[in-house]
């Protein structure tokens, strides 16, 4: 227990760096995927029931998930979730819980299965770091298909750890083992609980800083003399505009809230290749070109940042900052918008996927 609670306190100072999307996002992400397959036609019935069994007890609409966006506090422990919700936050626990003990069958702590850091993949050793042109980015040809090779011990595991956990979804629902229930031996082996780590691990896979070593896009803030100063970016992206202990944004969760449903309608899966390892890099590729732009409206948002710290964050500028991303000029509030609605998508798609090939 003494551990435990000597975990989760160091958990507040260790959140942005393990953490993609916040709890409160991780669960509402999740639920909406769950939401969407239920309407669609297309879903088997048997997989409906089980979601909406996966589901039951929290908003059911859209119109609920948006009231539950505007106001609905969370934080770093969710309470009062069960089913898909509650797993989908379990990966971020276990990982603050024990963040040393290793996770099988990939060999590392939970929280390396979190990210994978794609500069660590350049062929030539000097381009392993960031650059902000993008240079330092790798082609998919450039990432060997083998965990044991030593870059993921640093990078992270991030493919592999979405591969596994559809393995796992897939064993489950092949043994109808789709929930937990009283004297099934082992306890919290399920297709509900390992759909909700797959959720997880694909919705981080979404997160931009999640696919880069600048994962706090400290290199934007050079004139910062300890590295340790530098703000909290990572934080700024995720949890600062739905969820944040100290400061309220409601009018721009209210204007976020408009982008995300636009954002269902038009967003597309960017993968291309047919199995689900080489996915989850291409998704991760095509999140990293949103980091320049969450770089320059870091420094846009901290106006007064210098050798001391960064002084005053400014929500206003930094979530309506607009630059290139993708291709097209976007605020970053439009781009976190897109990377959620890709995030219900990707849940969306590999579920669905899941249980067809459960049941073919």
């Amino acid at each position: 227990m003494i551990k435990v609670l000597s975990s989760l306190l160091l958990f507040g100072a260790l959140a942005a760096n393990v953490s993609a999307w916040s709890n409160k996002e991780h669960i509402q992400l999740t639920r909406i995927a769950a939401e969407q397959l239920i309407l669609d036609p297309d879903t088997p019935p048997a997989m409906k029931q089980w979601l909406k069994s996966g589901i039951a007890g929290g908003p059911q609409s859209l119109d609920e998930e948006k009231e539950y966006l505007l106001h609905k506090r969370v934080g770093l422990l969710a309470r009062g979730v069960d089913g898909l919700a509650f797993w989908s936050v379990m990966p971020d626990m276990i990982g603050m819980i024990d963040r040393e003990k290793l996770v099988e069958p990939m060999g590392v702590p939970e929280h390396k299965l979190h990210y994978i850091d794609v500069e660590y993949f350049m062929p030539e050793a000097a381009a392993r770091k960031y650059a902000a042109d993008l240079s330092h980015k790798p082609a998919l040809k450039d990432f060997p298909k083998d965990p044991s090779d030593i870059r993921y011990q640093r990078a992270g595991m991030l493919p592999f750890a979405v591969e596994h956990a559809y393995g796992e979804l897939v064993r489950c629902m092949k043994a109808n083992r789709l929930d937990d229930a009283d004297g099934k031996f082992p306890r919290d082996d399920h297709a509900t609980k390992w759909a909700g780590f797959l959720a997880h691990y694909l919705q981080d896979n979404t997160q931009p800083h999640h696919a880069s070593e600048d994962y706090q896009s400290r290199s934007y803030f050079t004139s910062i003399r300890d590295p340790k100063k530098t703000p909290n970016v990572h934080g700024d992206v995720e949890f600062r505009l739905v969820d944040d202990e100290q400061n309220d944004f409601p009018e721009l969760r209210e204007e976020f809230s408009g982008l995300f449903v636009e954002a269902m309608q038009d967003v597309e899966d960017p993968s291309t290749v047919p199995d689900l390892w080489s996915q989850t890099l291409e998704v991760a590729l095509y999140s990293y070109d949103a980091l320049p732009l969450i770089g320059k409206a870091a420094v846009a948002g901290y106006p007064n940042a210098g050798p001391a710290g960064p002084g005053k964050f400014d929500a206003e500028t930094f979530f309506h900052f607009k630059g290139q991303c993708m291709g097209k000029d976007r605020t970053l509030l439009e781009m976190k918008a897109r990377q959620q609605a890709l995030a219900v998508k990707r849940t969306q798609k590999i579920w669905l996927r899941a249980w067809n090939e459960a049941h073919r």
